[in-house]
């Protein structure tokens, strides 16, 4: 079986450096092709990644312009790579993964075809405001991993286009799907470029940050985000 991570993107060149950092960082040290979907100009620069991990960037037909959601249309781009028995890792440009993340989705996937955290833990680092939702019925697209027929049905539903891709892919795929407890994937929002498409990226999302939150979910990558912070 081989590992592929997904991540689309585009005009967030910090966010992919950081994410570039924690791939590298993975105890996960098998080969792994991490395709990069950048539909917008000028391109992001390719992340120098440690030997193992090849990057494979798609340069799509379109560009993408202020208000559109791209996202599905990105990830349709990138999924026809992989074959149906590959493992498929989700890596958003603007998370924090922590290192056994790769590791527990591959795990998962050997015994289910969609797999991904239950609980979505989101911080805005422009804000300094945090917020955790719980989820017994799906995850959110960010932790996901697929195989086999999730791959095909994840494929399908992006070629369809529309929004809210986690929530349909978890309600409408029959086959086998696992849910995690862990906390490896932290949702950030808040960083500079292109705007998000989320709730999270709201002024008003969740609540103020008084217990170090990100430092107690993430350690010393909260130093990554200190210069993000927007004055109050």
């Amino acid at each position: 079986m081989n590992v592929y991570a997904l991540t689309p993107t585009g005009m967030r060149p910090e966010g992919l450096a950081l994410l570039s950092e924690y791939l590298n960082a993975q105890t996960y040290q098998g080969p792994l092709t991490w395709i990069i979907v950048d539909d917008c100009d000028p391109g992001t620069r390719e992340p120098c990644m440690r030997d193992g991990i090849a990057v494979h960037t798609i340069r799509p037909e379109w560009r993408w312009q202020s208000g559109d959601n791209t996202q599905a249309a990105c990830m349709a781009a990138g999924l026809t790579l992989p074959g149906v028995d590959d493992a498929i890792v989700i890596l958003e440009d603007d998370d924090v993964y922590l290192p056994d993340h790769v590791l527990n989705v591959l795990d998962g996937l050997k015994r289910a075809d969609l797999v991904g955290e239950r609980d979505s833990c989101y911080y805005n680092v422009a804000t300094g405001r945090w917020r955790v939702l719980g989820g017994k019925y799906h995850a959110s697209m960010c932790s996901v991993g697929c195989k086999g027929w999730a791959t095909d049905h994840l494929l399908r539903l992006c070629q369809g286009g529309g929004s809210m891709l986690d929530m349909r892919l978890w309600r409408t795929f029959d086959g086998s799907k696992k849910l995690f407890k862990s906390h490896n994937v932290i949702g950030i929002k808040g960083l500079p470029g292109r705007p998000g498409i989320g709730v999270g990226h709201r002024n008003r999302f969740g609540q103020p940050d008084t217990n170090n939150t990100l430092r107690t979910w993430i350690g010393d990558y909260a130093n990554n985000y200190d210069i993000f912070r927007r004055a109050a």
